[in-house]
């Protein structure tokens, strides 16, 4: 079986988003700068603070987060 994911590509970050079980999520930020201070990518799932009932809602959520802690 397939795991269900979307992926948005931003100037700065992608982010790949991914339904791990049902109602579980993740979103995997990985940035496009080589210098970035996170430059080696970072997952958030449910445990950890990602929300989102859906995938978009879940993307949504994350691009938030990234502009709040990694402001351009």
């Amino acid at each position: 079986m397939q795991t269900p994911e979307e992926t948005r590509e931003l100037k700065d970050v992608t982010i790949r988003a991914r339904e791990t079980s049902p109602g579980r999520f993740e979103a995997n930020f990985r940035p496009t700068s080589p210098t970035h201070p996170a430059r080696h990518g970072f997952t958030v799932d449910t445990r950890r603070g990602a929300r989102g009932k859906t995938l978009a809602q879940v993307l949504d959520w994350a691009e938030r987060y990234w502009r709040q802690n990694y402001p351009a």
